[in-house]
């Protein structure tokens, strides 16, 4: 017979008894990382793209330190004027290396006669004109030398000039005592009296045919 000896276990006391566990106190949460919006951070990212895409773009594309402009063909402009209008007029020639035509043409302002215009760039940024008309008055001559005061006079290509000064555009004008192959000639521009010595004694007249 099986003998059930449980009663003789021994049961251990209270004071041997296990204490209860206390629960582990709890660890704050670290805060959480604010993090770059979403629409910043992408704009960002965007930027940083197109500035790479940029910079290699300017890598590849050549460099330039001065922009050609089209030739002028000075000399057939001056040709048709002469018999369209039946002048002589005159522009440099032959003109200085790296002066460029940049305006070459008959002007037509209303109250002012028709105006024969040849005008150059300068390499220095600078720039001269001649004009000319067989019609001239005081008004023309005011207009062209932009209302500039008279300074003296000086000689240039065998001829006597009358300077004149705008000092508000540092615009200078010499314009020419006696006509030139029957044209009143001022020559004009924003440059020195040098270069504008230089610029008259060139001017020959163009060819009639």
């Amino acid at each position: 017979m099986t003998v059930d000896n449980s009663a003789d276990r021994q049961q251990p006391s209270s004071d041997q008894q296990t204490p209860p566990q206390q629960p582990a106190s709890e660890q704050p949460a670290p805060p959480k990382r604010r993090g770059m919006p979403g629409n910043a951070k992408s704009m960002i990212i965007s930027m940083l793209v197109v500035a790479a895409a940029v910079l290699g773009w300017n890598a590849l594309v050549p460099r330039v330190e001065k922009v050609n402009r089209p030739g002028v063909d000075v000399a057939g402009i001056a040709r048709e004027t002469n018999i369209s209008q039946k002048w002589t007029v005159s522009y440099p020639q032959p003109a200085p290396k790296g002066w460029i035509p940049a305006n070459v043409r008959v002007v037509k302002f209303e109250k002012l006669p028709p105006t024969w215009q040849a005008g150059y760039d300068l390499p220095d940024s600078r720039y001269i004109a001649v004009l000319q008309t067989d019609k001239p008055d005081e008004l023309w001559r005011k207009q062209q030398t932009n209302y500039g005061t008279e300074q003296g006079t000086l000689q240039a290509g065998g001829a006597t000039w009358t300077k004149y000064y705008r000092p508000s555009n540092k615009q200078v004008s010499i314009v020419r005592a006696e006509p030139l192959n029957g044209m009143a000639t001022i020559v004009t521009g924003k440059a020195d009296w040098d270069q504008l010595v230089t610029f008259a004694g060139l001017l020959k007249p163009a060819a009639t045919s």
